[in-house]
């Protein structure tokens, strides 16, 4: 059922943008920047993230699964549409991304599908910002970076 509300969502949003053109193929750039940035904000979490319980790192710098969903959750945010199962994948290091550059976190010129320097140094700056971690933004994981992740992670969401 889930998927299908996706279905119509998604076609919901196409066809909103080319009614308001009537024409097909005859839209201004002023109207596809405008298209663009409404399908961009209406990102919502998943909601299998109701059911992650916050994570235990916040307090033992030890990341587990729990830890690794509340990274999805995080990543569903910018549209990361896998399962949140804390097993991270190419796509789901790539949601993190693109969700830790909207608040100006991830400086990388490229999205990568991987646990990458870019992304920790991401999650420490993330981090920092909410006044949780205060050591390098080395792009090292240490207990205290994922301490303050995970601090950031549990209050997101």
């Amino acid at each position: 059922m889930p998927q299908n509300k996706l279905v119509i969502a998604t076609i919901a949003a196409l066809v909103v943008p080319l009614t308001g053109v009537g024409v097909l193929g005859q839209t201004t750039d002023a109207q596809a920047a405008s298209t663009t940035t409404v399908q961009a904000s209406t990102q919502s979490i998943n909601p299998a993230c109701a059911a992650v319980p916050t994570t235990t790192t916040e307090s033992d710098g030890v990341p587990g699964p729990v830890f690794y969903k509340r990274l999805q959750c995080l990543g569903s945010l910018a549209g990361y549409q896998g399962p949140i199962d804390g097993v991270m994948g190419p796509n789901s290091w790539i949601g993190v991304s693109a969700q830790l550059a909207k608040g100006g976190y991830y400086r990388a010129p490229a999205l990568y599908g991987w646990e990458s320097t870019e992304v920790v140094r991401a999650l420490q700056r993330w981090a920092a910002a909410n006044g949780r971690y205060s050591g390098p933004i080395d792009g090292v994981w240490g207990p205290n970076s994922y301490r303050g992740a995970a601090w950031a992670l549990n209050r997101s969401f």
